[in-house]
């Protein structure tokens, strides 16, 4: 009959026998949860990348905003500024018209 150590080492035996597919199988588990981990992880820094990415686009965007405002300004400006001069032009020929027909008469 075996001795207590002999059939420890032989229920050791068999536990450790059993527990191999349930090993492999945490070890697939784990495998797996690393893959996703490092997917989330890369998935992460994407979407750091692109809220820095939209960041930049918003400067972007107020900037051709500020540009726009500042080039209607402009346009307005030069709009008065070209009928101010054109309706001084046309008064200047008023004038010159009003004064040849009184040198004609």
């Amino acid at each position: 009959m075996p001795d207590n150590n002999d059939l420890v080492n032989m229920l050791r035996a068999v536990i450790q026998e059993e527990l191999k597919p349930v090993r492999q199988e945490l070890q697939q588990v784990n495998t797996r949860l690393d893959t996703l981990e490092a997917g989330q992880a890369e998935l992460r820094n994407d979407v750091q990348d692109l809220r820095a990415g939209q960041q930049e686009l918003k400067k972007g965007q107020a900037a051709i905003e500020a540009a726009v405002n500042d080039l209607r300004t402009i346009n307005r400006r030069t709009h008065k500024e070209v009928f101010s001069q054109l309706n001084a032009i046309w008064d200047d020929i008023k004038l010159l018209s009003a004064q040849g027909e009184k040198a004609i008469r």
